[in-house]
């Protein structure tokens, strides 16, 4: 019985790295196969930006707003002298803000007709992700303690009103509710302060706890809340 174990375990283990290895494959070929610019688009769980120019340039980066702009993520160049970078998607995301910089000059990305004007009037390009390729997670809550986010996720049927309550929210239980990114996938994206909270979600007026989350706690009332530990920032 052990061994059989143990070979189911190095069969899944065997299994996970062929299906990685398939993945850095495919993404390899696109690279090679790319002979121009193009506006942003998915492929294989990833962002893929390109940038091309007819007058040549050192370098080109990419900085995102949920990373607070503070990495700057260089493009590499292929045999065909197209600039690419693949980003792979983030969980619990619907669409990426970002600006490139081009030999140190910021700029919106030119391939990319979707900008808009931040609340300092600083210009951002977009990129939203299909709903068909949004990321179901086998998590909840997501922290994003870089921009000091948290992300919930619900999972439900399609076309449900599912609203998030909790101890940041005095209990109101329609304070904030969902939104459906794809069929049946809710999220909701709040800053919170470091510390312990409590939380909960309404699903045809039943209060649930989070099933993605572990840890949980009963009240006096017998009323159950998940708990949700946001770290302070070091």
């Amino acid at each position: 019985m052990r061994k059989y174990s143990l070979l189911i375990i190095l069969l899944s283990i065997i299994t996970a790295l062929a299906a990685a290895s398939d993945s850095e494959g495919d993404l390899h070929i696109k690279v090679m196969r790319t002979s121009k610019a193009a506006p942003p688009q998915i492929h294989n769980g990833h962002v893929f930006f390109t940038f091309q120019t007819k007058t040549p340039v050192r370098y080109v980066g990419i900085a995102f707003l949920h990373e607070q702009f503070r990495k700057v993520h260089l493009f590499q160049r292929n045999d065909k002298g197209v600039l690419f970078f693949a980003y792979p998607i983030p969980e619990g995301m619907t669409h990426l803000d970002y600006r490139l910089i081009v030999d140190g000059l910021w700029t919106t990305d030119p391939l990319n007709p979707y900008t808009y004007l931040d609340s300092q009037g600083i210009s951002l390009s977009r990129f939203e992700f299909p709903k068909e390729q949004l990321m179901i997670t086998s998590r909840s809550p997501i922290i994003r303690e870089e921009e000091q986010q948290v992300v919930f996720v619900f999972q439900a049927e399609p076309g449900k009103d599912i609203y998030l309550t909790g101890s940041f929210a005095r209990w109101d239980p329609y304070l904030y509710r969902m939104e459906e990114v794809r069929p049946g996938l809710y999220t909701l994206t709040l800053r919170l302060l470091p510390g312990t909270h409590y939380y909960a979600f309404y699903k045809d007026g039943k209060r649930i706890r989070d099933p993605l989350n572990k840890e949980w706690r009963r009240s006096k009332e017998g009323q159950e809340a998940s708990v949700l530990i946001v770290p302070s920032r070091s």
